[in-house]
């Protein structure tokens, strides 16, 4: 389920009693100095105590809460090992409502039982790192990148083949062999190679304006960067349906993509 119809899920969601809804936000960054020791464990079995607490006086709410607790609690103990930076999840008892966010940016832990979900944060979030496409561009060769929540969703390396004349995908990036010989027969091969790479710039552009729109639409970004030259980034915009919202002017195309998203998005 997109991010969008997961949204407009949970803000039409009003549960009455005495199923209520469980909203946890919890913070397990360990790259933050107060979470060395694993403190998010303390803080994820205190959210839960506290409002075990408050719910005395409520005793058909408690067992909700205390029925869907092991599945919150155990979801998250068995990431430990691949520990993302937060945990976001929604659940419920009566109506099964379990919707889950791991994500690799920091959040405030917090712990709600309310009749509607607590959603402020997780919009700020989304607000700062939507869904974006990030295309690294270096003259005949192609990344496209997508991220949400400032993590890598997926990678796609693309190559224009002078022999078909069309966009062919690849298993990663590469620089094109057109050596034979040595010396003269070098050189005067890379020069025919560059002349044929000219001759079939405005066919390519046109051609990868055309993937790039369908991508933007099958992968729902909302926002697109181009990464590389800033004339072929203006010449690959003017060929697009889509809106380009930043050009940014480094050579990337051969950095590591989790490196790339958090050189880019940080």
């Amino acid at each position: 389920m997109s991010f969008q119809r997961t949204m407009n899920k949970l803000e039409n969601l009003s549960l009455q009693k005495p199923d209520k809804l469980l909203t946890v936000y919890l913070n397990t960054d360990r790259s933050d100095p107060d979470q060395q020791g694993g403190e998010w464990k303390i803080a994820l079995k205190n959210g839960f105590n506290s409002l075990v607490e408050y719910l005395e006086s409520a005793p058909e709410e408690r067992e909700r809460l205390q029925a869907i607790r092991p599945k919150v609690e155990n979801h998250i103990l068995s990431r430990e090992r691949e520990l993302p930076r937060s945990f976001i999840i929604f659940a419920s008892a009566d109506s099964g409502i379990w919707e889950t966010f791991e994500l690799q940016v920091p959040v405030e832990t917090n712990f709600y039982w309310e009749e509607k979900p607590h959603l402020e944060q997780l919009k700020s979030l989304h607000d700062q790192y939507p869904q974006t496409g990030l295309i690294l561009l270096q003259q005949n060769q192609i990344k496209i990148l997508t991220s949400a929540f400032g993590q890598l969703q997926t990678s796609e390396f693309m190559e224009f083949d002078l022999d078909t004349e069309d966009w062919r995908r690849s298993e990663g990036p590469h620089h094109a062999d057109v050596s034979m010989g040595s010396g003269g027969g070098k050189s005067n091969q890379q020069d025919e190679f560059d002349e044929r790479l000219k001759a079939n710039q405005q066919r390519w552009w046109k051609s990868l304006g055309s993937i790039l729109d369908k991508k933007a639409a099958d992968e729902n970004w909302e926002k697109i960067v181009l990464v590389g030259d800033k004339e072929e980034a203006a010449v690959l915009a003017e060929n697009m349906n889509k809106d380009v919202h930043d050009t940014i002017q480094k050579n990337l195309l051969n950095e590591n993509e989790h490196q790339v998203i958090e050189k880019l998005l940080a």
